[in-house]
């Protein structure tokens, strides 16, 4: 059967401050970003959304243990450990989602965030997740993907856990699991739709930056456009055949 859900990427806290050499560093947590590039890319092809959530932390907030939260100083807006990965793609067309915004901890890109909203006027009915961390970014913005109503696949492959205590990030797995997200992997590759295999036909020389633009149009704005081109044809016939009896 044909599969004709809107879907989006949800590419989470992949930050500097996150992977090998940041102040909160999760082990082998660069490794994510080979097969989240990958599904961007594949995303962005297809004019299917794109987000990123970062951390974006104030230089003083109950979220870090100096001033009475869990953890040392990490992501504070503006520096290079709230950075993206180097290595993480970089599109104009990727959504940016910024948490962590106060004292709250905020650790699911739902947090404080417009995401929901977001995701409602796109249309999205299924997310995929994944990024960094498994036990805490991670799991939580799955939970709340369930909560608003979203199917939700949490790709195991490209997500590492922080692992305060050994387990935590099979637990966090079984947790998605059982609140009913589908456990899959970076390398399955969203189905196509009937309208994906018509634009596969031609995708070799296509312009895919309009298409994409042209995908995020409403119908009203198609219908304008297809219009506008009916009369263009209209007035190179009537050019020619003007020419003709001349």
């Amino acid at each position: 059967m044909v599969n004709d859900k809107k879907r989006a990427l949800i590419v989470v806290d992949v930050q500097n401050d996150f992977c090998p050499g940041g102040t909160l560093a999760v082990e082998h947590g660069n490794e994510v970003v080979e097969p989240l590039n990958k599904l961007m890319e594949e995303f962005l092809r297809r004019g299917e959304p794109v987000f990123k959530s970062r951390d974006w932390h104030p230089p003083q907030t109950k979220h870090f243990s100096e001033y009475g939260g869990t953890w040392p100083i990490h992501c504070v807006q503006n520096t290079s450990g709230a950075e993206f990965h180097p290595g993480l793609l970089d599109d104009k067309h990727i959504r940016i989602v910024s948490k962590g915004l106060g004292d709250e901890d905020s650790y699911s890109a739902f947090d404080g965030t417009d995401l929901a909203l977001q995701l409602q006027r796109l249309g999205v009915e299924e997310v995929w997740v994944g990024g960094l961390a498994t036990d805490y970014c991670v799991k939580n913005t799955v939970l709340d993907a369930l909560k608003h109503g979203l199917r939700v696949k949490a790709l195991k492959d490209a997500m590492r856990p922080v692992e305060l205590q050994a387990g935590d990030g099979e637990r966090a797995i079984d947790e998605m699991r059982r609140a009913g997200a589908e456990i899959a992997t970076a390398s399955q590759q969203p189905e196509f739709t009937a309208s994906d295999q018509v634009v596969a036909a031609y995708l070799k020389g296509i312009d895919r930056t309009l298409l994409r633009d042209n995908l995020r149009l409403t119908v009203t704005e198609r219908f304008e456009r297809l219009m506008s081109l009916q009369r263009f044809a209209d007035d190179l016939r009537a050019a020619g055949k003007h020419s003709t009896h001349s």
